[in-house]
């Protein structure tokens, strides 16, 4: 089932302050996933903004002015369906706890990351975004048969 959900039709926002690491993030991942991509934390809310059908965002942590726990924290806020992911080479317990409960976080990934690991995270990420909007459609199309 996993392998039949049209990742393209979800698509990913990867934030990092590194142009190299967003380079090679599209590079890698082009062909599977649609990507948009932000530079820091304020251009991934402009992002968003712009692109209401993110469904995905994945985000360093480590970013001038807007860090990947105050993106996560917005995005939690303002975009709760989407699916987050910390990736990162600094391993705070104290902030990744803060992201699982003010960033509503899906995952947390350790830099420098495995292509295998983060594509199947990512895959993973978008098959729960995909299944929950299944069920919303379902829901709301059989709404007045659920209510007694």
């Amino acid at each position: 089932m996993i392998e039949s959900v049209p990742y393209k039709n979800y698509p990913v926002l990867f934030v990092d302050d590194e142009e190299m690491a967003v380079v090679t993030f599209q590079r890698l991942f082009k062909n599977d996933f649609t990507i948009y991509t932000a530079l820091n934390g304020e251009q991934a809310i402009e992002v968003l903004e712009a692109h209401p059908e993110i469904a995905l965002i994945a985000t360093d942590q480590r970013m001038p002015k807007v860090s990947g726990l105050e993106l996560l924290i917005h995005v939690a806020e303002k975009y709760p369906a989407i699916i987050n992911i910390l990736i990162t080479a600094y391993s705070d317990m104290a902030l990744i706890i803060k992201a699982v409960n003010c960033g509503n976080l899906y995952r947390y990934i350790a830099k420098p990351y495995e292509e295998p690991f983060l594509k199947r995270t990512i895959m993973d990420g978008l098959n729960r975004y995909h299944q929950f909007n299944e069920r919303e459609l379902f829901f709301a199309k059989y709404k007045g048969f659920f209510t007694a």
